[in-house]
């Protein structure tokens, strides 16, 4: 790797390309390869050695510090080192290629999340060679935040307090173009199942008098809560774009045998986006209640069951209008972009959930290159442009919140 703008000891671009070629798809779920080709570039960065916090061995997440000195606040800036697999998409370029065509950077995690990694080890290298006056910053990279988290942020947050006064997380945060909002809500998730029961056996006594087949009853379930489901939302205080609690139901189906056999279980994967001050009891009700409804007439079996804990209830986090670390990225986004993004809600769940409810931290959702409808699908990319923008608005950002002249001392430090 050679020399890149504003004299950048590795090109971010070229960064980005080698954490792509580095697979960490998860499930199943492995990242040791790629959190080793973050810790080997650290010392050619000028960046100080990593702490590796793991509740895996095969899971890591990574830590280092850069401590500028007395006062100032304690920014985290953070990105998660593995992408979701594959699956059914149909590629036309190699996923794990990290194709350059143009503006484009191809490849599995280009956008969601490993151009946003580089952006940040770029930045932090900057602030190495050109020090703050005063502050701190730390890079958090961690695992399994395509997977519910738990060898990741959760422990993290579990098991390591930051000490920080604000996270920023590098998801893709552009829903038309790139960098065209500043987050301030993660919506959390309510991952539900919805049950329809019967009696198993033949299917060629389908019309005998109270047989039920648990398929078309689940079927008729999901209907329902696709035309009819009601929730309670809460008032949009802030008016923040993309203020909606969203349902999605039949995502997937499980149960029954094949032909020839009326299913006697069959279940049906559903979520809820939550925004902030919706209620667990509420969602349960208006599920439950539209089950007995649809039970009522139909005389089905049915029933309403949340995932496992913890990825039964993930709790959205927020961030206030005013807080200094929204002023600082809308700042640092005026400057390094030319205009300043309307303030908005996340669509999706991201890390925020974590060091919100677990710690405490204000943490803006997602302040990344890419757009969050090129993730988790077939070619996947992300603009040249927008990742080396990504790192002077890391850059700008950090010197803008960690010593601004108002910000209070850093562990209580003169």
């Amino acid at each position: 790797m050679t020399d890149g703008p504003a004299g950048d000891v590795l090109d971010v671009v070229e960064l980005a390309r080698t954490l792509v070629r580095t697979p960490s798809p998860n499930p199943p779920g492995d990242e040791r390869a790629v959190a080793a080709a973050v810790t080997d570039v650290l010392p050619m960065l000028g960046l100080p050695a990593a702490e590796v916090l793991a509740l895996d061995p095969g899971r890591p997440n990574v830590l280092l510090t850069l401590d500028f000195g007395a006062g100032g606040r304690h920014l985290v800036l953070s990105g998660h080192l593995d992408t979701k697999p594959v699956g059914d998409a149909r590629w036309t370029v190699d996923p794990l290629g990290a194709d350059l065509d143009g503006d484009r950077l191809y490849g599995l995690g280009s956008a969601d999340m490993k151009g946003a990694v580089a952006s940040m080890l770029v930045a932090a290298a900057r602030l190495a060679r050109n020090p703050l006056a005063r502050g701190r910053l730390t890079l958090l990279f961690t695992a399994d935040e395509e997977d519910g988290a738990t060898f990741g942020a959760h422990h993290v947050a579990g098991t390591r307090p930051l000490d920080a006064d604000a996270v920023v997380i590098g998801e893709p945060g552009g829903i038309e173009t790139d960098f065209d909002r500043v987050h301030l809500v993660s919506r959390g998730i309510a991952r539900l199942r919805l049950i329809a029961r019967g009696r198993q056996g033949h299917s060629s006594l389908s019309g005998t008098p109270g047989t039920r087949n648990a398929g078309v009853d689940a079927a008729r379930l999901v209907t329902a809560v696709a035309d009819e489901l009601v929730l309670d939302v809460p008032r949009n205080v802030d008016e923040l774009e993309g203020w909606a609690a969203t349902v999605n139901t039949g995502m997937t189906y499980r149960g029954g045998v094949g032909y020839g056999v009326l299913p006697g279980r069959v279940a049906v994967d559903t979520e809820v986006r939550l925004l902030p001050g919706m209620d667990r009891s509420a969602v349960t009700a208006a599920f439950t209640g539209l089950a007995d409804r649809v039970a009522g007439v139909t005389g089905a079996d049915l029933a309403v069951e949340y995932d496992a804990a913890p990825n039964d209830w993930l709790p959205p986090a927020a961030v206030p209008a005013g807080h200094p670390v929204a002023r600082a990225a809308q700042a640092a986004c005026a400057r390094v972009l030319g205009s300043t993004p309307p303030l908005a809600v996340f669509p999706g769940t991201t890390d925020a959930t974590w060091f919100d409810a677990g710690q405490g931290i204000a943490t803006l959702p997602a302040l990344g290159p890419g757009l969050l409808r090129r993730a988790h699908g077939a070619d996947e990319w992300v603009s040249v442009a927008a990742v080396r923008r990504s790192v002077d608005l890391y850059e700008d950002l950090t010197r803008r919140y960690c010593a601004a002249e108002d910000a209070p001392a850093v562990d209580g430090r003169p």
